[in-house]
């Protein structure tokens, strides 16, 4: 029987096969390099193997990407592993602020470099902002991002030279529309609750410490509450709880975009869906030919050096 193997085929099959030729380069070049000096080929065959490692990593990003469909709104939206689009807008309260220029904004990078005695920059600092913020679908739903943990990519970027050091600033800011892909779960405010003992118990704790049991419940007026009256109060507490809890399970779900916890790409970016597809398509295409090239070069100077 005979198999073959059309050129279309390829992208399906190279993920299976290329771990294991990685796995192949790197004991060929530890054998290589057991009892004498690396050659020129063995380094190319080491950067046959991180080209294929990148290339590996881009390739799952751009697939993940690519085939993960968009939810028609967030309301929608299966739980799990989701693709979401809207407009970014602030969680209530003091904006977020940029570090470099203080403008309100959704997520910022700031990154310090300084110029050393070589003329090289070197990076001082590289931080992100961690803070939530919302995605407005066109509905009017609304589903908060947890950026932490994210790959952001942002159009708005600036940059500021001041004698030796540069910083270096992206932002997101209020009123973009993004693309975000994560993990997507959505609670009822209800289910955020403790139990309901651990409820009572701790609304009598607050009603004793402010006094509010004996104000109330002292019927006696003797400073101090006996059985039957200490019975009344947990009698209101509990039911001044079960109301709460009734009230609270009227509320509607929020949802929550986060970092996938079984290691699948966290993408949030303020350009258009396809633009980043193409983008991740030819990162990964580049790497397999720099693989490629490498291997070919590696081979080229194995033959000539013997």
């Amino acid at each position: 029987m005979q198999i073959h193997v059309l050129p279309q085929d390829l992208p399906r099959l190279l993920p299976g096969l290329l771990p294991g030729l990685a796995s192949g380069l790197l004991f060929v070049l530890w054998i290589g390099l057991r009892g004498e000096p690396p050659a020129n080929w063995q380094f190319g065959l080491l950067l046959a193997w991180f080209s294929l490692l990148a290339w590996i990593a881009a390739y799952r990003r751009y697939r993940f990407y690519a085939d993960t469909p968009r939810a028609a709104s967030i309301q929608t939206a299966p739980q799990g592993y989701v693709a979401l689009e809207g407009i970014g807008r602030p969680l209530p309260g003091d904006p977020l602020r940029s570090p470099l220029n203080y403008l309100p904004c959704l997520w910022y990078r700031i990154r310090v470099e300084r110029r050393s005695s070589n003329d090289k920059w070197v990076v001082e600092t590289d931080e992100c902002s961690d803070d939530s913020f919302v995605l407005e679908d066109r509905r009017g739903e609304r589903c908060t991002i947890d950026p932490a943990g994210a790959r952001v990519e942002t159009s708005l970027r600036d940059q500021v030279r001041e004698g030796d050091t540069r910083t270096t600033q992206w932002l997101l800011i209020p009123g973009t529309r993004i693309n975000a892909l994560g993990h997507f779960h959505s609670r009822r405010p209800i289910e955020d609750r403790a139990a309901l003992k651990v409820e009572v118990r701790d609304r009598l704790a607050d009603w004793k410490a402010s006094g509010h049991a004996m104000r109330n419940f002292d019927a006696d007026g003797n400073g101090q509450l006996d059985m039957q009256e200490w019975n009344s109060v947990r009698e209101a507490a509990e039911q001044e709880v079960r109301n709460e809890r009734e009230a609270a399970a009227d509320f509607p779900a929020y949802h929550l975009l986060s970092l996938p916890e079984d290691g699948r790409p966290f993408v949030i970016s303020d350009q258009p869906h396809e633009q980043v597809r193409r983008r991740y398509q030819q990162q990964a295409w580049l790497c397999l030919a720099c693989f490629f090239l490498a291997l070919s070069a590696s081979a080229w100077l194995r033959t000539h050096s013997l």
